[in-house]
């Protein structure tokens, strides 16, 4: 036995994507809605039979080992290492691929490159202009310890000597770490100098990236550099913090998001521990893909440019995918503060009024809220112009609302201040609507109508039999699968799967039957079993009268095709003007086959 196998049979695939997402039974299978994909309705299944995965709406499929790489975004090795240590299976025999080779190395350097920035911020004399400015922003000694906060030397090579010279690693595999850049003339310095320095890690805690703060005064260089892509770092799935306060965050089941690493830092100054910060004003699918595991509200907390608007507005349609509740903390409107007050980010409100600041992120508003007084604001209501640019504004947000009252209350508040009536709101918010959806029918048209024509009426009621046929218990499976043998499947794949199962000498398994099939049989199988459509079929009925309908149907089927093809035939000898002897009996043969297959037919009514 190999060691990965060892691994997955030592393993329950519904245990590990329990842990990860919440699970409902659904029959024979599990389902939940997909942690792949936005979607509101469940379309992803988990069969403890086959110890496998299928979500029939993005098409995200496979065994356990798949799932983690996955939903964890590590390498195979990672997952089965993962998966091994769980289970007490110490791997031998089992080589890691270069590029997991690879990638350890990397995340190597990443580690010796924090290590190194933290001990020139806290420990040596170069760091001091580092302290002060972190001194001088309010940030405590438990901050920097926390979050692993360095410094970068006004040195060219300072790090590159540190990494090649000292730790011996070589220039190449140093370069794809995104920590130094090759020269025109061919050599290598550091991407940092003279920054305050951010490790960047991953959801599991890892250093995957840097993220580097100007402290001189210089118009030619950019206040933040941050790491390039790399194999370790993408920036669309960087959440600043996330690992660090993962536990307050799934405590809370809500969290703050913010723009930058200070806002950040001082939010967890101010007590407020359920928070995270973003590269940029857009939060991304993947990063609200990794919050949804965690937490029921997301929180912004953006600049209130246009820029930041456009990213709250962008997100509403992501974060209601996910079912998620969506607020706005609005600094520009808070009540809790004065107009002396110089206010500009989360960072300052944090720093000079933490209990303000707890108070805001208690007091958040509806994103719809937010978004609709700053549309008013943006234009003239009173103005025909002013009224068509809010109603384009808002009409597209509008149309998100799923809950009546809700949307209402907002077509009602904005029906007063544009002195507009509300049939006439609700006309143009309809229009946008129907746009919507007519693009969404365009794009899915197409879809459906392959769809729908690639099975047949006989093979969607073999593959439901097939479905219904290892629903049986174990001890059944075999027996039902005998009274079959005869059957003529239109589908090859279904007819060799039958063929396999009629092989199994011992008990019936489902797991290990489905570990020696093929793998697009495996697939077939897999496709079968966990189609939502036969498992809601199945619910509403019981198994053995299921089984006898469908047996039934499939049968009368297959013999009203044999039919038709022995009509064919008959067809072309009836055309011969003249037949042979031969001929004749053939002909004589056939339409006693038919009588035959009309009565078996008969017999099945």
């Amino acid at each position: 036995m190999s060691q990965i196998k060892e691994v997955k049979d030592a393993t329950n695939i519904v245990e590990i994507v329990a842990e990860k997402i919440k699970l409902e039974n659904s029959g024979a299978n599990y389902r939940a809605c997909c942690p792949f994909h936005s979607e509101k309705t469940p379309s992803f299944f988990v069969n403890p039979g086959l110890q496998r995965y299928r979500c029939f709406g993005c098409g995200a499929n496979g065994d356990v080992l798949d799932f983690l790489q996955n939903f964890e975004g590590i390498t195979f090795y990672e997952a089965l290492k993962t998966l091994a240590d769980r289970a007490g299976i110490q791997l031998k025999e089992f080589q890691k691929s270069q590029d997991d080779e690879e990638r350890e190395k990397l995340l190597e350097i990443m580690s010796f490159a924090k290590e190194y920035y933290h001990f020139l911020l806290t420990k040596h004399e170069v760091g001091q202009i580092g302290r002060d400015y972190l001194q001088n922003r309010d940030i405590t000694n438990e901050s920097i310890k926390i979050f692993q906060l360095g410094f970068a030397t006004n040195a060219w090579d300072s790090l590159l000597k540190y990494l090649h010279h000292k730790k011996k690693f070589p220039l190449d595999l140093i370069e794809k770490t995104g920590l130094i850049i090759k020269g025109r003339n061919g050599g290598y310095y550091d991407r940092f100098r003279e920054r305050l320095i951010f490790p960047l890690k991953n959801h599991r805690g890892q250093v995957v990236g840097f993220s580097g703060r100007l402290l001189g005064q210089s118009p030619k260089e950019a206040k933040y550099i941050n790491s390039p892509e790399t194999l370790l770092y993408h920036k669309s799935k960087m959440l600043y913090g996330y690992s660090e306060l993962f536990r307050e965050i799934k405590k809370k089941e809500q969290v703050v998001v913010v723009e930058g690493e200070f806002d950040m830092i001082s939010s967890t100054q101010a007590h407020v521990n359920h928070v995270v910060a973003i590269k940029g004003s857009a939060l991304t699918t993947d990063q609200v893909n990794l919050l949804s595991r965690v937490a029921k509200t997301i929180i912004l907390s953006l600049d209130a440019d246009e820029a930041g608007i456009k990213a709250t507005e962008r997100a509403i349609e992501i974060v209601k995918a996910k079912g998620i509740d969506l607020r706005v903390i609005d600094l520009k409107h808070l009540d809790l503060l004065k107009e002396e007050d110089k206010i500009k980010d989360p960072d300052d409100l944090a720093r000079e009024k933490p209990k303000v600041w707890r108070q805001a992120v208690e007091s958040a508003i509806s994103v719809y809220e937010f978004l609709f007084n700053h549309a008013i604001e943006s234009h003239d209501p009173k103005t025909a112009d002013g009224k068509r640019k809010i109603i384009n504004r808002l009409a597209p947000i509008l149309e998100t609302i799923d809950h009546s009252v809700e949307k209402e209350f907002y077509l009602q508040k904005l029906s007063i201040v544009l002195n507009v009536k509300e049939s006439l709101l609700k006309e143009d918010i309809k229009k946008f609507g129907q746009k919507k959806s007519l693009l969404s029918q365009a794009k899915t048209a197409g879809e459906s109508v392959v769809a729908s024509t690639l099975k047949s009426y006989q093979e969607r009621n073999e593959e439901y039999m097939l479905f219904l046929l290892f629903s049986f218990p174990a001890e059944l499976i075999k027996e039902k699968a005998a009274s079959l043998s005869d059957f003529e499947f239109k589908s090859s794949g279904f007819k060799e799967i039958l063929k396999q199962l009629l092989l199994v000498k011992n008990n019936f398994n489902l797991q290990s039957f489905s570990t020696n099939l093929a793998e697009d049989l495996k697939k077939i199988l897999m496709d079968v079993l966990l189609n939502p459509e036969n498992e809601k079929n199945l619910q509403e009925n019981d198994l053995e009268k299921e089984w006898q309908a469908v047996l039934s149907t499939v049968k009368k089927e297959s013999l009203r095709r044999e039919i038709m093809l022995i009509n064919e035939e008959i067809s072309q000898l009836d055309s011969s003007l003249k037949r042979t002897e031969e001929e004749e009996k053939r002909l004589d043969k056939l339409l006693t086959q038919i009588v035959v297959k009309q009565r078996e037919i008969k017999k099945l009514n």
